[in-house]
């Protein structure tokens, strides 16, 4: 059976978070008390940091925050954090879960996304590998275990079995599970492994709880426009592969991008996705590319490459590099094109360490400590937000001190 269980670093022991006081609300937040710091689980600060605690510098948030939530998942489990008092649920698979050392023990952690669906009564979704045990002549049975947690509460709302796809069941290389986005009433759930390089993606129906659709050689990556966008190849272990779009209530094939060496998809706003990759003749490229169609809408200035993007939420997708020396280029989600770019040399202006956006804001910090942008304009924020968070809300913004990762109450 699964397992939910609590507990708080509390003297008394209690895990009720129902005497707390209402948490006041600031979207976006503009500061943080860096004073009121909650330790958060060791798990908060998966892909953050190295195996030897040196911090990535690189925007890999492992978190989702859901209210005063914040929800992380492991390969063993899901654990809801009451960033209030660091009281701690923990959702445990009802099948033994499979594990692959590699996660925790090589060059940094890995993270297990979580996604927070929209609606009335939103739920916290992950995935796991797990295992039944050979009983009589039944053999051992590796499959995925699709769980549905409602955010609210942290309490288990159901679970859906998924059977591992054929060409999974004998790979050498340990496979791996992930939960790459919901949108609506479909959860896209995704099964990789190294060794033979394959991919199959599920479309699970959140209502009537069942898959929807399976594809082979297909690994999503974003929904946008009711899309479900990706990378996708014509047979295991092949060389080539491109991003490719389908319809995400039935799986139909929308488009195919070209082939391409190292494909990426990322987010681009509300009415694109970002596409990366090498051609075939050695050239690199990132565009701006229409999530139905394909067609590409803009061709991303070449110096932007590499960087990893973000969109703010309302109108800016913020692109930055945290190595490599320090940039930051902010586009307009309508039309691609580039509104700022830091650093600005006539302006005598340095580009940030770029650590979260949300809601028009940009998080950060330089030598002269954490500090906040307008992602409209890149304009200096009159109030310093007291923390770099790497995850942010209306309540709440998780941060790393040395290590550790710590949650700060919004106060302005």
């Amino acid at each position: 059976m699964g397992l939910v269980t609590a507990c708080s670093p509390q003297s008394d022991g209690s895990t009720s978070t129902s005497t707390q006081p209402a948490r006041a609300a600031f979207d976006p937040p503009a500061k943080f008390d860096a004073k009121a710091g909650v330790p958060m689980p060791k798990a908060a600060t998966a892909s953050l940091l190295t195996a030897k605690g040196k911090d990535l510098g690189l925007l890999r948030n492992p978190v989702e925050l859901y209210k005063g939530k914040a929800y992380v998942a492991t390969q063993e489990s899901l654990l809801a954090v009451d960033t209030t008092n660091g009281a701690v649920t923990t959702i445990t698979p009802e099948a033994t879960p499979v594990t692959n050392p590699r996660d925790s023990t090589g060059f940094f952690m890995f993270s297990h996304p979580v996604s927070i669906t929209e609606g009335a009564s939103p739920l916290a979704l992950a995935s796991f590998l797990v295992k039944q045990p050979a009983v009589g002549t039944h053999a051992e049975r590796v499959f995925v275990e699709f769980t549905a947690v409602a955010a609210a509460s942290a309490q288990v709302a159901w679970r859906l079995p998924l059977t591992i796809p054929d060409w999974a069941k004998d790979a050498p290389g340990p496979l791996s599970v992930r939960v790459a986005g919901s949108s609506g009433r479909i959860a896209l759930v995704t099964v990789g492994a190294a060794k033979p390089s394959g991919r199959t993606t599920y479309a699970v129906d959140l209502v009537d709880r069942r898959v929807l659709w399976t594809r082979d050689l297909f690994e999503a990556k974003k929904i946008v426009k009711s899309t479900a966008v990706g990378v996708t190849k014509d047979a295991i272990d092949s060389q080539y592969e491109a991003a490719a779009g389908y319809d995400l209530n039935t799986g139909e094939q929308r488009w195919r991008g070209e082939d391409s060496e190292y494909p990426g998809v990322g987010t681009g706003g509300p009415q694109f996705v970002s596409v990366t990759g090498q051609s075939r003749t050695g050239v690199s490229f990132h565009r701006l590319v229409d999530p139905q169609t394909g067609v590409v809408r803009k061709e991303i200035p070449k110096d932007v490459d590499p960087a990893d993007c973000e969109f703010d939420g309302i109108s800016t997708l913020v692109c930055f590099r945290n190595w490599q020396g320090l940039s930051v280029w902010a586009f307009d989600t309508s039309n691609g094109e580039l509104r700022w770019k830091l650093p600005d040399k006539a302006a005598n202006r340095i580009a940030p360490t770029v650590t979260a956006v949300w809601h028009g804001r940009i998080y950060g910090r330089t030598d002269s400590g954490p500090l906040a942008l307008d992602a409209r304009t890149g304009s200096d924020l009159p109030t310093l937000p007291g923390i770099a968070p790497y995850a942010v809300n209306e309540y709440v913004g998780l941060a790393l001190k040395g290590t550790d990762a710590m949650a700060y109450p919004a106060i302005g």
